[in-house]
């Protein structure tokens, strides 16, 4: 039955062909294991998205009612402490593989050209997965939120020149609101879009030689 829904997709949307020009892809020979940990950092992207949605249908990104809603999640909501758990674990595993991948790409020596603006690229997206993790902690605006909030500013504040100049608007113009639209809209879209361009790039340039 499943066979013949494709079946019936494919004939009308061509998904086998996209598939297969544009999303199988043969591993060449001189993979390893750790050519892996790319595609988990991606496992790993998606599950927050999928948790990340469920989630937002219970957030209200109000001061006052933020940390509540969240914990009428996981006390009332079907599964919803298990999906918050999931979303912030597929969090740390994400920043794991992420770290692996990048000294592993680092080792190879893939940096080099032609595959310097897919490096770029990565190093990008790491600081958008570094910044989705901070508006995610503030997200729930408890105790540790706040905390995160003011160490942060405080970091911002030591970097020679600009620091000052940084700091006090990040906490101006800080609402619970902006950061949560950040993190949701903002910060994903970017990352997407950068997944995007990495992938494509990959593809065209294949893995790098074994050093």
């Amino acid at each position: 039955m499943f066979e013949r829904l494709i079946d019936w997709i494919d004939v009308r949307l061509g998904v086998k062909g996209f598939y297969r020009d544009h999303i199988a892809f043969t591993m060449p020979e001189h993979w390893s294991f750790w050519t892996y940990f790319g595609g988990l950092t991606i496992g790993c992207i998606v599950i927050q998205v999928i948790t990340g949605i469920y989630m937002a249908s219970y957030y209200v990104p109000v001061p006052d009612l933020a940390h509540e809603s969240i914990k009428s999640m996981c006390n009332e909501a079907t599964f919803g402490a298990i999906f918050r758990n999931v979303h912030r674990w597929s969090s740390t595993f994400g920043v794991f593989f992420l770290v692996i991948h990048m000294f592993h790409i680092i080792a190879k020596k893939a940096y080099r050209a032609p595959r310097e603006i897919n490096w770029w690229i990565g190093l990008f997206m790491g600081f958008l997965f570094f910044l989705l993790l901070i508006t995610g902690i503030i997200v729930p605006w408890d105790w540790r939120s706040y905390w995160e909030l003011i160490i942060w500013a405080d970091w911002v504040d030591n970097i020679p020149l600009l620091g000052s100049y940084l700091k006090g608007p990040m906490l101006k113009y800080f609402t619970l609101g902006r950061n949560y639209i950040a993190h949701v809209f903002i910060l994903p879209t970017l990352l997407f879009g950068a997944l995007l361009i990495h992938i494509i790039l990959e593809r065209r340039l294949g893995l790098s030689d074994r050093v």
